[in-house]
């Protein structure tokens, strides 16, 4: 190789720098695009339950458009917890037990008052189930929280010789926390307070006659003795 070759020799390597330098931010810059849009997707990532309670996962394009929906059925499912009861203790710890699992303080003391005073075990002594009806939910946009809710609804007490109506009127304010397979929508109910429960009425259950129940019951007596 002579001299005059290598200043030839030189600009050939330096083109050649110049072009990995190029290709590897090239490449750089695709990585960090691909991550930053991986992480948008993830964000955009909603979880939602099926009829069978399975965790299935739905991709959205704005999660915001979704929070809405999504906080009102955190607010509808945790009153289905509360009201929807049977009497059966262990489907009542479960249902109590992912309510305060969805909320603060004080569902955790509001269920712990009813059981203090016996509410639970009277349900399953006496055979009662209770049922819960949502009308409508009120979401609006809270200055300390995400949300304020405001829930309107019905109640019903079924028992074997009839069925007291009630209304009622929940408050609550949910804060966004980690999504899981319990807590779906990633909210955590704060403040949960019933601000109105109003008697509607009671229906007598058609079917039903205590005078016969009675004769029953004394007829059995009788035959013990």
């Amino acid at each position: 190789m002579g001299m005059n070759d290598i200043p030839a020799t030189f600009k050939l390597v330096k083109f050649i720098m110049v072009c990995v330098t190029i290709a590897v931010t090239g490449l750089t810059v695709w990585v960090l695009k691909a991550t930053f849009d991986s992480a948008d997707e993830e964000r955009n990532t909603i979880y939602v339950v099926d009829s069978r309670n399975t965790l299935k996962l739905a991709l959205a394009e704005d999660v915001s458009v979704n929070r809405v929906a999504e906080a009102e059925a955190h607010v509808k499912r945790l009153h289905e917890l509360l009201f929807i009861l049977s009497p059966d203790i262990e489907f009542i710890k479960k249902n109590v037990s992912i309510a305060e699992y969805l909320a603060g303080t004080d569902v955790k003391n509001y269920c712990n008052s009813l059981s203090e005073k016996g509410f639970y075990n009277s349900l399953v002594a006496n055979g009662v189930s209770t049922e819960f009806l949502c009308d409508s939910i009120d979401v609006r946009k809270s200055d300390r929280y995400e949300f304020k809710v405001t829930l309107y609804g019905k109640t019903s007490m079924v028992s074997s010789d009839k069925i007291v109506f009630k209304s009622l009127v929940t408050e609550c304010y949910l804060e966004s926390c980690v999504r899981d397979e319990l807590d779906p929508q990633g909210f955590i109910a704060q403040g949960w307070r019933i601000v109105r429960e109003e008697e509607l009425g009671v229906v007598e259950r058609k079917g039903y006659a205590p005078e016969i129940a009675q004769e029953q019951e004394s007829d059995t007596t009788m035959s013990n003795e």
